[in-house]
């Protein structure tokens, strides 16, 4: 019984993710954070790059979204397998 529920808990923490949003400070002053968003992603296997490189930068994710004024960016990491894979989300707002 006790090595069932060991292995229970192990499973259910490998299977677990663990996400951090980090959001940046805003580019203006009291305005609008803007009407459009896009996202740039990569994803690390065991801290090196995968096939996209390092693809997850603001003008990156600007061009995806069409954005041509960026207002404020927020940075997410997804952590899964208990850090094996890490996948970095930038997520810009702007006009």
């Amino acid at each position: 019984m006790m090595k069932m529920a060991a292995s229970a808990a192990l499973v259910a923490g490998l299977m677990s993710s663990c996400a951090t949003i980090n959001s940046g400070a805003a580019l203006t002053e009291k305005g609008p954070i803007g009407s459009k968003v896009g996202e740039a992603t990569s994803t690390l296997f065991l801290g090196t790059w995968t096939s996209q490189g390092e693809q997850n930068n603001i003008q990156k994710a600007a061009e995806n979204g069409g954005i041509k004024k960026v207002t404020q960016v927020e940075y997410i990491d997804r952590s899964i397998f208990l850090g094996l894979l890490i996948k970095h989300t930038t997520r810009v707002y702007g006009e």
